[in-house]
């Protein structure tokens, strides 16, 4: 591979990577060790909290959260560098498990990257609120329609076709809030560093002076 090559996937990094590896968990079929099963985490499995959003229920569910993913990093994956946007997607993905776990115990069983997909999608959207605040709203208040939609009323037209399963709109609301939650404590922490340089700043320039 030549350097320009290296350059151009280098921002695709983190889509590739995590592409391959849920590849690599469906083709073992290493599913029902992985997916979120709530007897099992409550039984001392914990690990099942982040892997659910790693595992899918077959190649049809798992091709179509790739598209997601592959889609939200053209739209957003410049937003964030990668070690944010690990930060969010291992956030999100977490939020899930523990969501489910805390929030939704008649969710007994959940497999998909989706979850941590809302928290991507939310945490670059919010990204963009203080250069593009119309368009990043909307965007937000579409998720957010999306979400409530699909919990009171159901899947949209087709979106379960191929899946054998119901869609789970409480993971992909914990995922949103896992998402938010990773870009509400950067926004905190960068005011604050600010401050601490502009202190540290005018201490030096005291010692300095005459």
């Amino acid at each position: 591979m030549t350097e320009s090559s290296r350059i151009r996937l280098r921002p695709w990094r983190i889509p590739i990577a995590l592409t391959a590896l849920v590849f690599l968990l469906q083709i073992v079929e290493s599913k029902s060790a992985l997916e979120y099963r709530r007897t099992a985490i409550l039984n001392g499995e914990l690990w099942r909290l982040l892997t659910g959003s790693l595992v899918h229920l077959g190649w049809v569910h798992l091709f179509r959260d790739i598209a997601g993913l592959f889609l939200i990093w053209g739209l957003r994956g410049h937003e964030l560098n990668e070690r944010m946007w690990l930060c969010v997607l291992l956030t999100s993905a977490l939020a899930v498990g523990l969501g489910l776990l805390i929030f939704s115990p008649h969710v007994t069983w959940y497999v998909g990257l989706s979850g941590a997909l809302f928290g991507a999608f939310c945490a670059g959207t919010v990204a963009q609120l203080r250069e593009h605040p119309r368009y990043a709203s909307g965007m937000l208040l579409a998720m957010t329609g999306l979400i409530a939609w699909t919990w009171y009323a159901g899947a949209l037209p087709g979106e379960t076709a191929g899946l054998g399963a119901r869609v789970v709109p409480q993971a992909h609301l914990y995922g949103a809030l896992g998402g938010a939650a990773v870009m509400l404590g950067r926004s905190w922490r960068t005011p604050w560093r600010s401050r601490a340089v502009s202190q540290n700043g005018d201490l030096t320039a005291g010692r300095i002076s005459p």
